[in-house]
């Protein structure tokens, strides 16, 4: 009765335990069909399987070559079930799935056709054989492990440096200048057969002195003004320049700004009224029979009354706007060029200032009240040199000599023409 006691007792224990474990099971197993959401735009089918396992804690298996896995999807679910989602990811024509405890198995149900091979085909056919039938399997998969890798991305910077490297020759001759400025640019290389323009800016500095012609008539006058006239150090002229090269010839042009200066220094007196005072400087007689004649010897000297003495000194000026044309041939030299020139001026009088000596009577004017010509032509004539500075700045330098070919003023009778010896100086620019 013990016995039978005892194994009552297992018995009861054993049922227990055996309706227990059921109900254990089932709470424990989670929800196969949970809700979730999912948004996706073009990317592989793996991921957003991948996403959704994360998401639902759900494991799917499938084949990776029937799933293409690569397959781009685009997907926007929200607070869907999982059954759903994997309707749209997974059309039913060609894939179906079934849900094994916490995993998802996706298989393909679509057969594939028998690859056309008409040599297979043929000998298939002829053994009177047909082509196996294929039968899908159903793969389980009871664990899968994602291993995830860390990589760590290094970015490289790459410099680069300029390097000069300087050519060393050992030579037994010392290095002249003509090595060490080879570099610098040859002026005889640009005389070519193709038009060149030029522009550039030059000071002149000028030694002017006022040339006086007159007819026989004004000589004695024509001395006062050639003595008391006098010239001046600080002339000059600014330019602006404009050269047309061909070859070794230029034509020259531009619009310049010249003054002429000059000093005056010119006196006179005059009196008026006075009287004549006489001297008897010596007495003598002469005997004629019995007669007596005295002879007197007078000396007299005038007298002015009212004397007055004048004199004038002033500076005199003569501006001109001018436009220069002159003809220009260059000559290399080394890597510089000499150039002798000459042409014509047309200046324009802007304005002088000053006295003029009357011609007719003693006395000045200013040289507002007298007439000049508009225009009037003059004669250049110079020479200098071209020295490279860069490759498009030339240096000029030059001496040159100017006359007026006709006088200044207009209807005067003394001719008053200026000349002038002066230095130039410049930069010419390459256009």
């Amino acid at each position: 009765m013990e016995f039978s006691l005892k194994n009552l007792v297992r018995f009861i224990l054993f049922a227990w335990l055996y309706c227990l474990v059921p109900s254990l099971s089932i709470a424990q197993t989670p929800n196969q069909d949970p809700i979730t959401s999912v948004s996706a735009v073009n990317e592989p089918i793996s991921q957003v399987l991948d996403r959704l396992s994360r998401n639902t804690g759900i494991t799917f298996s499938y084949n990776p070559d029937h799933l293409e896995a690569s397959r781009p999807v685009s997907i926007n679910m929200t607070n869907k079930k999982l059954s759903e989602i994997l309707t749209f990811l997974l059309p039913p024509d060609k894939f179906g799935y079934r849900f094994s405890g916490n995993q998802v198995v996706v298989f393909r149900t679509t057969i594939s056709k028998p690859t056309d091979n008409p040599e297979k085909n043929a000998l298939t056919e002829a053994a009177g054989n047909k082509p196996p039938k294929v039968i899908t399997d159903t793969v389980f998969v009871s664990q899968i492990q994602t291993f995830r890798d860390t990589i760590a991305l290094t970015d490289t910077i790459v410099r680069y440096d300029t390097v000069f490297i300087m050519r060393t020759v050992t030579r037994d001759k010392p290095i002249t200048g003509k090595e060490i400025f080879s570099n610098q640019t040859k002026l005889s290389e640009e005389q070519t057969r193709d038009l060149k323009f030029e522009a550039g800016f030059s000071l002149t500095w000028l030694a002017a002195r006022s040339l006086f012609k007159a007819p026989l008539t004004y000589s004695s006058k024509l001395d006062e003004y050639r003595d008391s006239n006098s010239g001046s150090i600080f002339s000059g002229t600014a330019c602006v320049d404009l050269r047309m090269s061909y070859a070794r010839l230029s034509l020259n042009t531009g619009v310049s700004y010249t003054s002429f200066n000059g000093k005056l220094d010119y006196s006179y007196s005059t009196s008026t009224g006075g009287y004549f005072q006489k001297d008897t400087l010596d007495a003598y007689y002469t005997l004629n029979n019995s007669d007596t004649s005295w002879f007197y010897v007078l000396d007299s000297a005038y007298l002015p009354i009212d004397l007055k003495a004048y004199r004038f000194k002033t500076s005199v000026s003569h501006q001109f706007v001018e436009i220069p044309f002159s003809l220009q041939y260059n000559h290399p030299f080394g890597r510089k060029l000499i150039y002798v020139n000459a042409g014509l001026i047309a200046g324009i009088n802007t304005g002088s200032s000053g006295l003029m000596i009357l011609a007719d009577r003693d006395g000045v004017v200013e040289m507002q009240e007298v007439k000049f010509r508009p225009l009037v032509f003059s004669s250049v004539f110079g020479a200098g040199i071209l020295v490279p500075v860069t490759g498009t700045i030339t240096f000029d330098a030059g001496v040159m000599y100017r006359q007026h070919l006709s006088s200044v003023l207009n209807d005067f009778p003394i001719d008053l023409r200026s000349r002038a010896l002066g230095i130039k100086a410049g930069l010419v620019w390459k256009l």
